[in-house]
């Protein structure tokens, strides 16, 4: 595959999600970047940069707060249900 560089003009929009994308581990570099939403389009990369988003949020939010969950299953609470 041959790559050419190409010297373009974005919208503020495009570049600060290309900074967002590389934020949040999406893509590596703004090559990358800029590859990607040629490829699949603003739309759909502005999806995955929101769901990416939400995750970050959840993560951070359970690093605070722990789990929601307060019971769960043990290895050993699976093998004994197993075992009835």
């Amino acid at each position: 595959m041959s790559r050419y560089t190409v010297t373009i003009k974005v919208r503020k929009e495009i570049a600060e999600l290309v900074d967002e994308m590389i934020k949040l581990g999406i893509v590596e570099n703004k090559n990358q970047a800029y590859n990607l939403l040629i490829e699949k389009g603003l739309k759909e990369v502005k999806e995955m940069v929101e769901r990416e988003k939400k995750v970050e949020k959840l993560v951070e939010e359970f690093m605070k707060k722990g789990l929601p969950y307060r019971r769960l299953p043990t290895v050993k609470d699976v093998y004994e249900a197993r075992k009835e």
